[in-house]
């Protein structure tokens, strides 16, 4: 009996070992975003093929080759959470705009801070709260669009709809990054660029591979209409959250005297 519960984990040692060896820089990828091989070519398939990867959304499995659209939107929220701080922390437009506001309004500093770093940690608060926000609103919009083209259930509605967002995500990166170089006078036209940028994407996606159903013009008026309503959210979400961070420093430095 002692010899072959000896045997047995001899035997576990071994396979675990041999997964170990296994762990390739896809393992750390998944580790660090939850981003692996199968999700970079997912992202590429909405892209490149978005038929195909919407055409998987319908099986319960999708097809077992692509990563579902809602774990990819995820993955992207993890890696703008880890850039976050190199983003804003270092955005002289966004902490400057923030920063003059604050001083605008007459805010109480303590000795040790300055308004840059009051417009700082406003974007950092800001960046923070945004996706969390816009998830809930995502999750809810699944609940009451459904101009899909066809019957629908509400699992393939929240699969549809964060695939449309997917190439949105994917790049907001890049233009992120180029947020650093923007002076505070243009932050409001680069987020209007932002936004026709993000209604573009959203567009040629569900126009491209989410209303297979449906003729041309159906087509474009569904793939114009959840694009309208996903910019829509995206950008209220984003200005409650900015209200609400302005509340919140205010109250917890609290705002000077009027004279």
């Amino acid at each position: 009996m002692d010899a072959r519960i000896l045997g047995g984990k001899k035997l576990e040692n071994q396979k675990a070992k041999s997964a170990s060896r296994d762990l390739s820089l896809d393992s750390v990828a998944e580790d660090l975003f939850g981003l692996n091989i199968r999700g970079v070519q997912s992202i590429l398939a909405i892209w490149v093929r978005p038929r195909e990867y919407f055409a998987a959304a319908r099986t319960p499995n999708w097809h077992d080759k692509y990563t579902p659209s809602i774990r990819l939107w995820l993955s992207f929220f993890a890696l703008f959470s880890a850039l976050k701080y190199w983003w804003f922390a270092t955005s002289a437009g966004m902490v400057g705009a923030f920063a003059s506001g604050f001083e605008d309004a007459g805010l109480n500093l303590p000795e040790d801070l300055t308004y840059q770093d009051i417009g700082a940690e406003a974007a950092l608060w800001i960046f923070g709260w945004v996706p969390i926000v816009q998830i809930i609103s995502m999750l809810f919009v699944t609940l009451i669009y459904n101009f899909w083209g066809e019957r629908t259930t509400l699992a393939l509605r929240q699969r549809y709809l964060f695939a449309v967002m997917i190439p949105g995500a994917s790049v907001m990166p890049i233009f992120l990054t180029i947020m650093l170089l923007v002076p505070p006078n243009l932050m409001a036209a680069y987020g209007i660029l932002l936004a026709a940028v993000a209604f573009f994407v959203d567009f040629q996606t569900g126009y491209r591979g989410g209303f297979t159903e449906v003729s041309r013009t159906g087509r474009a008026w569904r793939a114009g209409l959840l694009a309208f309503v996903l910019v829509t959210i995206n950008t209220l979400t984003t200005i409650a959250v900015q209200i609400a961070a302005i509340i919140f420093i205010g109250q917890k430095y609290g705002l000077a005297p009027v004279t």
